[in-house]
C-alpha cells in the first residue's frame, strides 16, 4: 500500500458536530481502509457531557490533551487532568461529563477500524 492512502489531511478528517461537542475522525477503515484501529479527537464543551454508551467490539482508549473530565465506567468514576489515561473495556458502560469551565479535548483510539456504538439509553443523543 501507498503511502498516501494512510495519511488523512485535515480536509479528509471527518468532523461530527453535537449538542454536547465534537469528535474528528482522523483514522478508521472508512479513511485509511485499515481495520485495524479508529482514532480521533474529541471535544466536550464547557458544562456538557455525551450520553451513557459502550462499545460491543472494541476497547477505547482516551487520553486528556486539555480541561478536566469526569469520566464513568460503570458505577464508578474518575476525575482526568491532562496527561491523564483511562482504558475502557470492550462493553463497558463510559460517559464523560464536563464539569470545567473550559473545553475537555482528548484523543480517542479503538483497537479496530470499524468501531461500533451502543446507547445505554435509546432515548439518548448518539455518540
Amino acid at each position: 500500500m501507498a503511502i498516501e492512502q494512510l495519511v488523512t489531511t485535515g480536509e479528509e478528517q471527518e468532523t461530527l458536530d453535537f449538542d454536547w461537542g465534537t469528535i474528528v475522525w482522523a483514522d478508521s477503515k472508512e479513511l485509511t481502509g485499515e481495520d485495524t484501529l479508529t482514532v480521533g479527537k474529541v471535544t466536550i464543551e464547557a458544562g456538557e457531557q455525551n450520553s451513557e454508551h459502550y462499545h460491543p467490539n472494541c476497547d477505547e482508549t482516551l487520553y486528556l490533551l486539555s480541561g478536566t473530565l469526569t469520566h464513568t465506567l460503570g458505577d464508578e468514576e474518575v476525575v482526568l487532568e491532562p496527561g491523564d489515561l483511562i482504558h475502557i473495556p470492550e462493553g463497558e458502560p463510559h460517559q464523560g461529563i464536563n464539569e470545567g469551565d473550559e473545553d475537555a479535548v482528548a484523543i480517542i483510539c479503538y483497537d479496530t477500524g470499524s468501531r461500533e456504538f451502543t446507547l445505554v439509553d435509546e432515548d439518548a443523543d448518539s455518540e
